[in-house]
């Protein structure tokens, strides 16, 4: 749910505008996203925290303490350092949480990692829906377009919503989020097992002694790669192209869209069916990766993330092909769910989380990337600049993706578990 941020926020900086209209709209559109992007970038602390607290006990902690943050910014949602700062830790909670599943469904998925990432992915991106659907249908069910305010830097965030009934919603939306992750974090605390299976690896190989028999497994995979291997360097640039790819799909849709199309109702509605082609996607992405080359697929999808977000800018002149252009480039960022399955085939399973949380702070780097220019740079590069800009992240990854992605390589605890 905290990755649908990007839908409802103009109605929160609204909010806050109309409590303290000297503040400066650009800074309200910088801060709080970059607090969320960078506190999801300490999700790789969740591969510290389970050596010493039990999954189960950590996942409650992070479901409880996400809906504390939303029954906060209920209450004090006309703060503006209060809401950056709630907003921040959720997303800290939400970068554990999927540090945590991605790398359990990985374990469980043994035979088909990749795919049963994809179906994770999809549930994962589903909850994308969430922000179109409280923008549309219950904070702003009549329409009402957004209108510009003249003390504003960037073009994006200066579109303010002035209708009180409108306003009047906006806080509610914290609370109705904090019932919903009521209902679907408890339930979960009981079906979630004690302890995963990080550190696998040292055992399987005191069982069937293979460090006498190195030779038998050469062919399988040399060691365990560190986390500043280039192979994992690889894998953080492609992280990068895939948090960028993700933000222009999710976040710049609608403040892209709104300078040109001037239908707020019709954002909301094509921003409800764009993260549902994106879950599918997800299960796509997982389903080619137990099939295909992953260094493939990898290059394939930063390609076609450079050539989508480009026609974001022409496509935007007609409503329905920008729609459909998004759509398309939404499925992009499903490329997430092969990195898990990829992690533990190329860098192995011991530490796994710490690893994946690390890789996962690539997309961090991307969002930040992303808000720099969109936050600060937008009015002085121009529209198709910026959609240019954007896929230079992607275009960086393909090399040393080709160089170093070797799928040769086979998951080194799936052939011991074989024998």
């Amino acid at each position: 749910i905290p990755f649908s941020y990007g839908m409802f926020l103009p109605y929160v900086y609204s909010y806050i505008y109309e409590f303290d209209p000297s503040i400066k709209m650009s800074m309200m559109h910088v801060h709080a996203p970059l607090c969320l992007t960078v506190a999801t970038g300490t999700a790789w602390t969740f591969g510290v925290f389970q050596k010493y607290v039990s999954q189960r006990i950590l996942h409650i902690l992070n479901g409880l303490f996400m809906i504390l943050w939303m029954l906060i910014m209920y209450f004090f949602g006309s703060n503006y350092v209060v809401i950056t700062f709630a907003i921040a830790l959720t997303g800290f909670h939400a970068g554990q949480l999927h540090v945590f599943f991605s790398q359990r469904v990985t374990e469980e998925g043994r035979s088909y990692p990749s795919t049963a990432n994809g179906f994770y992915g999809f549930l994962f991106g589903l909850a994308g829906v969430w922000g179109p659907i409280m923008s549309s249908l219950y904070i702003n069910p009549w329409g009402v377009s957004p209108v510009e305010v003249s003390n504003s830097s960037t073009v994006g965030s200066s579109y303010i919503f002035m209708d009180e009934r409108v306003l009047a919603r906006v806080s509610h939306n914290w609370l109705l989020i904090a019932i919903v992750m009521v209902v679907l974090f408890l339930p979960g605390f009981f079906v979630i097992a004690k302890t995963g299976n990080d550190g696998e690896l040292d055992s399987l190989l005191e069982k069937k002694d293979v460090r006498r028999e190195a030779s038998s497994v050469k062919e399988i995979v040399m060691t365990e790669q560190s986390i500043f291997s280039m192979t994992g360097f690889a894998l953080f640039l492609t992280t990068i192209g895939i948090g960028t790819s993700s933000m222009c799909a999710f976040d710049l849709f609608k403040d892209f869209g709104l300078k040109v199309i001037d239908d707020d109702s019709f954002l909301n509605v094509a921003g409800m069916l764009i993260p549902i082609v994106g879950a599918v996607g997800r299960i796509m992405w997982g389903t080619l990766g137990d099939k295909m080359s992953m260094r493939t697929l990898f290059v394939s999808g930063n390609l076609l993330t450079v050539i989508l977000q480009a026609l974001m800018y022409p496509c935007r002149n007609n409503k329905y092909s920008y729609v459909i252009v998004t759509a398309v480039l939404s499925v992009m960022p499903g490329m997430m769910t092969l990195l898990p399955p990829s992690v533990k085939k190329f860098m192995g399973t011991n530490n796994i989380a710490l690893k994946y949380g690390v890789i996962l702070t690539g997309e961090v780097v991307g969002c930040m990337y992303y808000l720099i220019f969109t936050s600060f740079l937008w009015k002085q590069v121009g529209d198709l600049a910026l959609v240019l800009l954007m896929g230079i992240p992607a275009i960086l990854a393909i090399a040393p993706t080709l160089i170093y992605i070797k799928d040769n390589q086979t998951d080194l605890v799936g052939a011991l578990n074989a024998d």
